[in-house]
């Protein structure tokens, strides 16, 4: 495959990975932000999140575009990159929800914690009663 065919692939890749990540980060913050309640540490814990998302499906975009595959025709060559390159990208992407999803329940499980923690020393901090009867 020319350098022509291994730069179309490159720039299908990173426009499919910079369109994902686009989505994944648009929707992340929200996502996050029913578990963290200041909108900032969700936006940041997605930036991260999002991040490693880029960096990994970047990587592979590079390598992909190293390796054979196709035959020898280009334009077979391209598609087959291609098809890899979406079916890794939706493994990347569902990783990457399943990374939100548990970061989210974790965060919801801690402040459950939290309240239960509250709620139950504030019951036994109270004072007693009198009884009546």
């Amino acid at each position: 495959m020319g350098t022509g065919h291994t730069l179309a692939f490159l720039v299908i890749g990173i426009v499919l990975v910079f369109v994902d990540g686009w989505l994944l980060r648009r929707s992340g913050t929200t996502y996050l932000e029913a578990a963290y309640p200041d909108g900032k540490v969700a936006d940041s814990v997605n930036q991260l999140v999002t991040v490693l998302f880029h960096l990994t499906t970047l990587g592979v975009v590079t390598l992909l575009s190293t390796v054979r595959l196709g035959g020898d025709d280009p334009f077979y060559a391209v598609l087959t990159r291609t098809g890899v390159l979406l079916l890794v990208l939706a493994a990347a992407h569902g990783t990457t929800i399943w990374i939100l999803a548990r970061l989210r329940s974790k965060q919801r499980e801690k402040a459950l914690q939290e309240e239960i923690a509250a709620r139950t020393s504030d019951h036994f901090d109270a004072e007693p009663r009198p009884r009546t009867g």
